[in-house]
């Protein structure tokens, strides 16, 4: 299962729960899911950016809101929507190995960021603890249907 929000607190005193949101658009998943398995229906409130206002069925008051709070929700892999040709999701490229274009160098995805000005891939050496980031373009990435490649020259500027 992928997780697709956390709940950060109660909102309100019927029961409703503000998110943090792993996806750009809620209103594509209409069954979620607790790390148990347990299927949850709710229903979108609110939404700005990467927070969002939801009621969950079965949760009437602040107090059983409140019990929520820490708690992260997940969809079934299935239920992603299709992607369009060059999107991926997030956990389908950590771990992946990278390739650097004319060079022997063992690299993986660690990581995706996006601190507002788009996606960063956290890139290490196999093996490493030490980690960079590399903005997630065509320019940067020219390849990433069969595998996922790197230019020698991107490499260099930003492994340093």
């Amino acid at each position: 299962m992928i997780e697709i929000l956390r709940v950060t607190a109660a909102f309100g005193i019927k029961g409703a729960v503000r998110v943090f949101l792993y996806t750009d658009n809620i209103n594509h998943y209409k069954k979620i899911y607790d790390r148990d398995g347990n299927e949850f229906r709710f229903k979108l409130l609110n939404q700005k950016g990467d927070t969002a206002v939801i009621k969950i069925d079965f949760v009437d008051d602040r107090n059983e809101a409140e019990k929520l709070k820490g708690m992260s929700f997940f969809v079934k892999k299935e239920d992603l929507p299709k992607l369009d040709e060059n999107q991926f999701f997030i956990c389908d490229l950590i771990g992946q190995k990278v390739s650097v274009i004319g060079e022997d160098i063992n690299l993986k995805i660690v990581d995706v960021k996006n601190f507002g000005a788009g996606d960063l891939i956290e890139i290490s050496e196999v093996g490493s603890k030490d980690s960079f980031f590399i903005p997630f373009t065509k320019e940067n990435f020219p390849e990433t249907d069969e595998q996922i490649v790197i230019t020698a020259e991107t490499y260099r500027n930003f492994k340093n």
